[in-house]
Parts: structure tokens; C-alpha cells; sequence
């Protein structure tokens, strides 16, 4: 009995400091966007009987002195989705990563102006789109996403060609996209003659995009229309899973798709393998794509964050071109017979590494680096061609931040630099019906461009900022022609300093005011700097923007009600005028002086929460509603010899809708059935710089009906339904402008898009 109490009486304290030890486990960690992966401060944590243990500071850092092992708490921060954090006891320093909610945007944080200030506070015409936005379709394509963003707009009838516009800005490119710059995960997808191709992207593997409407962010150099920066996604905090998915729909769409996720806090890796085919609405519009994405974030230290991105993607496209009115009217599915006798195509394939770190010196000093290489070969059947290509490029960028903590007048300071340098190896065939003929070019081209930027944004009262900005842009083509020694030479842009200036003020949740002045410019591409002869011209220069905007954004009605007004004037000059010299011949001058003045309004209103009824997450109506009073002001076509064929002022921009709206609604139950319904406006459009021929006026209609539900503790459900087009209308989205007809022939303007078509999926995911 003696050796029984003294047994007690020694691990008696041991099994209490045990307890003890168990009850008082201390974390500390900190708190990013998963996606931009900046800091974020002021986020609450929460513990399991509700009571709040501590929030971020500035740095995102966090310590919580106390918390039971085993347990979790809460990470709560307006505009993001609340994150419950398991606490074990073999990771007590943790890296959170918060997604935002997709759909409280004013509130979540922004990296476009590198302030680390919410959407709301930014001073600027920013638009979010989340992971969200683009499943409310078939996430085929980003079209429906960003054409919910007020201001701008992507055509596309099929999958092989798109066109992206932002205020008018980029809707007049032949091919591609123009004035557009693009980046994903910081690292820029824009080639460095300013050119875009976005088809290399897996758009079911987008976390993220922010868009900047207008010259204005000066961290990004040059640029006329703006900056869409996409995020690639990453796995949700603590979760490791596998996916599988599957597509099908009208017109013989397949897709496979396989995922896998890790959310630790040392890595998170987000792995994808897409495997997708078309048959196409219309003949000669087959599409086959495979897609390859790695997405990788370290956190080797409390100071440091790496990231790795990895792309590899195959395209095969055929194109069948545009046809006339009469064409559409007979039989809107047949393909331009040029494109079909010369088995016009695309077919590429691409891949870029990107390598990022992003670190933290002090609290006063940082910097985030990248470097990146891209390369693709192309292989590229047009109608009056074959083109064979090989491009590579490589380049960085570097932005370093300064806080100097001063006492008056508070100011942060951003400076860094960016340099994207290509090289095209190029070969040009007389098509013979799909197969290479006569070489008759072999042309090579190595284009250079670098920025310079610098940013402060400095605190003028407790409400009030004041943002300056200016970039420094350079930009260089060298053609080398081997067949014609005479056309090779050197075209070298006049630096431009594009400065920024912006002041805001808040005068509380429901309005946050924003002034600014902003300048921007975009040169020809390399492919538009040749005169008819063949040799470069020398006096072609790059358009130049000077754009003036009012931001007016906030929260009503108890923070349901989310609104963004825009308005801006945008005055451009020196714009690029195309004119079709001859058959497959194409000249640009700089002609134009174009007004672009337009009201831009977004609202989004939370009829319904969880908290109002029990068994609805979400009842949310939204509307995009885009003015464009967009003229021309001086507006003048050449011929060959420069000699004025017509005079286009005071007309309508071509291409441009003075009214698009879109609207629709989400819904949500927590008995997992959802559904998305979305209606498109454009109003008609002028097809030509004359204003004789516009496309009209249509309308659109899509749904999509579904159900997600964790079944099982390890396995999630999501089986959905769409129809897209439900009134079975006939329209073209993606038009060519200024179509010429040659020796009288009707002018080839109209690309039909799909009528009524339909698609289901399914998508399982284990939870490992």
C-alpha cells in the first residue's frame, strides 16, 4: 500500500504537467492570400468555444499562447472564406492560406497596385475573378467570366481564336491580343512585341485573375487597355486530395481531367492533367487540347516564400474563318471554303517555367523576383500562307518595397524593373491546300522591351491617400531577312515615361472615392511595323493613351448590397489604322485620334445568407452594365503611298457596343444543390471604320443546375447540368472588322457562334 502511494505521489505531477502541457500547446504562424500571397492583416482567430484569441498584425503574424492539441480555431477576415486551422503538435508554426469567398470582392486584398489594401480602398477600376466565377459555366472558357466585368470583353465563336478588349482598347487586333498585357503568377504571358496568345492556359486551373482596367497601374508598364493578372490555383489550406473529372456536351465536347492537391504549411502543390476535345459547331472547327499545370509555393523560412510554376500545353485547332451575310443566312455552320481549301489551323505547342521568391528583410524592406522562360513551335496553315515558327523568350522582373516609418506623412515606397526579350524563328510556304509549298520567307525576329517603374503611395490623413506613380518603358526590334537582305533592319521605339496619379478618400463602408490621371502607351506589334514593300517604317509609332477616371466604391444595406461605379475619359492618338493594300497585304499608319468616354457600374446584392434562412448559403442577383461613347475624333485611312482614301471623323468606334449588360443570379443550399443563371446584352456594333455595316444587337441566355456534397468524410461530389444559349439565337461574338471583299465580292464580317447546346460533368474528389 506504501508503494502504491509513492507510485502515485511521483508520476502524479508528471501525468498533471502532461495534461498541462496538452491544454497549453503555444502556435504562431502566419496569414496569406493563397493566391497572391500577401500578408494579411487583421484577420481574427477564433477558438472552438468562440471566443477570439488574437488577430494578424501588418505582417500576417500571429501567436496564440495557448491552444489545445488536436483542436482547431478560426481564421475570420471580411471577403475571405473562414478557414478552420487543425493544431497538431507536430506543426506549431504554420503558413495559412485564406481564399477569398468570391463574393464579398470589395473586401478582399489586391496585388495590382502593390498596397496590400482591399479592392475597395484601391485607387484604381479593379475587377476580381474568382475560381467561382468561371465554373458558373462549363470553365471551357473565359468568356463568360470576363464578360461580367463591366468595361471589358471577350469574343469567341470557337475555341482556336479569341479576342480580348478592355474600354475599347485591344477589339481592332487582326489576331490575338493587342494593348492587353497579361501575366500569370507575376510572370508575363505577353510576348515582348506586345502580342497575347491565351490558349496555352488551362482555364479550369485559374485560382484567380484581377483586372485593371485602363493605363492604370504604373508596377506594370506600358499598356493602353490594361493588365489581367492570373493566379494559377493552389490546394486549400490543409487539405491533401486527388480529383478526377469529366466533361461532355453538344457538338462531341470531351473532357478528362485529373488533380492533385497538398495545402501543407511547408508546401503547397496543386498538380493538373487536362485532356479535352471538340468536334466544333461549325465544319473545319475541330479543337484538341492537353494541358500540363504544376503550381508550387515553399516556405522554407518565416522570411521567404519560393514559388514554382510549370506549363506544358498542346493545341491542335482548325479555323474556318468568317463568312459573309448571305453565307450566315444560307447555312451559318459551313466554313469559309478559302480556310477549308487551304486547311487553315493552329497547331502549337507551348511551355513556360517560372521560378519566384518573394522575401521579407525587415518589417520596413521586401522584395518579390521571377524569372521565367517560354517557348513554343508553331506550325500554322492560313489562307493565303503556311507559317512555321519557333519562339523562345526569356526575361524577370524585381520589385522591391520601402516603408520608412515616417512619423508625418507616412509613405511606402515600391521600385523595380522588368525585361522580356524574344526571339521568332520564322519560315512562310505557298499554302497548297494544307501542305508546304515554295518557301517565299525566312525571316527571323528578336524583339527586346524592358520597364522601369516606381510607386508611392503616401498617407495624407486618416482617410486619405495619395498614390504617384511613373514607369519608364524601352522597346526594340531587330528583323533579320534572309531571302530579301533588304527588308532586314532595326525598329527602335522612343522611350516613354507614362506617369500615375491618384488620390483617394474614404469616407466609410458605404463609399470609398477615387480620382486619378493616368497615361499609357502601346506599340505595334513586330508583324505591323512593315511598309508594302516589305521594309520596316521607319515612322510608325506607338499609340499613346491619357485616360481620367472617378472611382466611386462601397457596401450598403448592412454590407449586402456591393457596388463599383466607374467613370472615365480616355483620349487616345497616334491609334494604328490597318489598311488592306491588297489581298493578304495589310499596312498600318498612325492616322487616328479616338475619344473613348464610358460609365462603368457593377452591383452584386446578398438577398439571402446563411444566417437568414436555414436552408439557403447564398441567394445572390448581380449586374455588370457597360456605357461606351466611344468616337472618332481625327480619323483619316492611307493607301500605300500615304495618301488620304477616307475621312472617319466624328463616326463610331468600330467594334465597340454602346451597351452591354449582364446579369444573373446564384444560388446556393446547404443541402448542396446550386444553381447559376446568367443573360447577356450587346447592343449592335459598327463592322467598319465607315459605319455602313454593324452587327446586331443579340441577347444570350445560359443555366447551370447542380449538386456538391461531401458524401463520406474522404469523399466529395459535385454532378452539374448546363445549357448555354437557351433561346437557340443566331449571333456572331467574335466579328472581323473592316473586312475587305475582293473584286466585288460581299465583305466576309461574321463568325456564327454555337446555337442551343448543352454539357453535364462529373467531379469526385478523394480526400486523402
Amino acid at each position: 500500500m506504501n508503494l502504491f502511494k509513492y507510485y502515485i505521489l511521483c508520476i502524479g505531477p508528471l501525468l498533471f504537467f502532461s495534461a498541462a502541457n496538452a491544454q497549453n500547446l503555444p502556435v504562431k504562424g502566419h496569414i496569406y492570400d493563397s493566391q497572391t500571397r500577401q500578408p494579411l492583416a487583421g484577420v481574427v482567430l477564433i477558438n472552438a468555444d468562440n471566443q477570439q484569441l488574437r488577430r494578424s498584425d501588418t505582417r500576417g503574424y500571429f501567436e496564440i499562447a495557448a491552444v489545445q492539441p488536436d483542436g482547431w480555431v478560426k481564421a475570420v477576415l471580411p471577403g475571405y472564406k473562414t478557414q478552420r486551422i487543425k493544431i497538431n503538435t507536430a506543426e506549431t508554426e504554420l503558413n495559412v492560406q485564406l481564399e477569398a469567398d468570391g463574393l464579398s470582392l470589395n473586401e478582399v486584398r489586391i496585388a495590382g497596385y502593390n498596397g496590400n489594401k482591399t479592392n475597395k480602398e484601391s485607387p484604381g477600376a479593379v475587377a476580381l475573378i474568382t475560381a467561382k466565377d468561371i465554373n458558373r459555366g462549363s470553365a471551357l472558357s473565359l468568356q463568360p467570366a470576363l464578360n461580367a466585368i463591366p468595361g471589358v470583353r471577350m469574343d469567341q465563336s470557337t475555341l482556336s481564336e479569341a479576342r480580348i478588349s478592355i474600354r475599347g482598347n485591344g477589339v481592332r487586333a487582326a489576331y490575338g491580343i493587342r494593348s492587353v498585357k497579361i501575366y500569370v503568377n507575376e510572370i508575363p504571358v505577353t510576348e515582348a512585341d506586345g502580342t497575347t496568345r491565351i490558349e496555352a492556359l488551362d482555364v479550369n486551373s485559374i485560382g484567380r485573375a484581377e483586372v485593371i482596367k485602363g493605363p492604370a497601374s504604373s508596377i506594370y508598364g506600358a499598356g493602353t487597355a490594361g493588365v489581367i493578372n492570373f493566379q494559377l490555383q493552389r490546394a486549400p489550406y490543409q487539405e491533401q486530395s486527388m480529383e478526377v473529372a469529366g466533361l461532355a456536351g453538344s457538338y462531341g465536347l470531351q473532357r478528362l481531367a485529373a488533380t492533385y492537391r497538398s495545402g501543407g504549411d511547408k508546401l503547397n502543390s496543386y498538380v493538373s492533367y487536362g485532356w479535352q476535345e471538340y468536334e466544333g459547331y461549325r465544319k473545319h472547327s475541330k479543337d484538341m487540347r492537353r494541358f500540363l499545370t504544376g503550381n508550387f509555393q515553399l516556405f522554407p523560412g518565416n522570411k521567404r516564400i519560393i514559388t514554382l510554376m510549370l506549363n506544358r500545353t498542346t493545341q491542335h485547332s482548325q479555323i474556318p474563318g468568317s463568312l459573309t451575310a448571305g453565307q450566315v443566312v444560307a447555312d451559318p455552320v459551313q466554313a469559309n471554303a478559302t480556310n477549308l481549301d487551304k486547311q487553315a489551323g493552329r497547331y502549337q505547342t507551348w511551355t513556360r517555367i517560372g521560378l519566384g521568391q518573394q522575401y521579407r528583410f525587415n518589417d520596413q524592406f521586401s522584395n518579390s523576383s521571377s524569372v521565367f522562360t517560354y517557348f513554343y513551335d508553331l506550325d500554322h496553315p492560313l489562307p493565303y500562307a503556311y507559317i512555321r515558327n519557333f519562339y523562345q523568350s526569356y526575361g524577370g522582373r524585381t520589385r522591391f518595397a520601402y516603408d520608412p516609418g515616417f512619423a508625418i506623412l507616412p509613405t511606402r515606397f515600391t521600385l523595380g524593373a522588368e525585361f522580356n526579350e524574344g526571339l521568332t524563328k520564322g519560315n512562310q510556304y505557298v499554302n497548297n491546300q494544307g501542305k508546304e509549298g515554295v518557301i517565299n520567307a525566312n525571316i527571323d525576329y528578336q524583339n527586346s522591351q524592358y520597364s522601369l517603374f516606381y510607386q508611392s503611395e503616401t498617407t495624407l490623413g486618416p482617410q486619405t491617400s495619395l498614390t504617384l506613380g511613373l514607369s519608364y518603358n524601352s522597346m526594340r526590334y531587330e528583323v533579320r531577312d534572309y531571302l530579301k537582305q533588304q527588308q532586314s533592319g532595326i525598329k527602335k521605339f522612343d522611350p516613354q515615361a507614362t506617369p500615375r496619379i491618384a488620390l483617394s478618400h474614404t469616407f466609410g463602408e458605404a463609399l470609398s472615392l477615387h480620382a486619378s490621371v493616368s497615361s499609357g502607351f502601346s506599340p505595334p506589334s513586330s508583324s505591323e511595323i512593315k511598309q508594302v514593300d516589305g521594309t520596316i517604317n521607319p515612322v510608325l509609332q506607338a499609340e499613346k493613351a491619357l485616360n481620367y477616371e472617378l472611382n466611386a466604391k462601397g457596401n450598403l444595406l448592412q454590407s449586402r448590397l456591393a457596388y463599383d461605379l466607374a467613370l472615365f475619359k480616355m483620349d487616345m492618338k497616334g491609334e494604328l489604322i490597318a489598311q488592306s493594300v491588297q489581298q493578304g497585304i495589310t499596312v498600318y499608319n498612325n492616322a487616328g485620334k479616338t475619344s473613348h468616354n464610358g460609365v462603368e457600374l457593377a452591383l452584386s446584392y446578398q438577398l439571402l445568407k446563411a444566417d437568414d434562412a436555414r436552408e439557403i448559403i447564398s441567394l445572390r442577383p448581380f449586374a455588370a452594365i457597360t456605357y461606351a461613347d466611344f468616337k472618332f475624333k481625327d480619323y483619316k485611312t492611307l493607301d500605300a503611298q500615304g495618301v488620304v482614301t477616307a475621312t472617319y471623323d466624328h463616326n463610331e468606334l468600330t467594334g465597340i457596343a454602346p451597351w452591354v449588360i449582364n446579369a444573373g443570379v446564384d444560388l446556393e443550399t446547404k443541402t448542396g444543390i446550386y444553381f447559376y443563371g446568367n443573360y447577356f446584352y450587346s447592343d449592335r456594333l459598327p463592322l467598319n471604320d465607315a459605319n455602313s455595316a454593324y452587327n446586331p444587337a443579340y441577347q444570350v441566355l445560359n443555366a447551370k443546375i447542380g449538386y456538391k456534397k461531401q458524401l463520406v468524410k474522404f469523399l466529395e461530389v459535385n454532378v452539374y447540368a448546363g445549357l448555354d444559349n437557351i433561346g437557340n439565337k443566331s449571333y456572331s461574338s467574335i466579328v472581323s472588322l473592316n473586312a475587305v471583299g475582293y473584286g466585288g465580292a460581299e465583305p466576309a464580317y461574321f463568325n456564327p457562334s454555337p446555337k442551343r447546346n448543352a454539357y453535364g460533368g462529373l467531379h469526385l474528389k478523394y480526400l486523402l
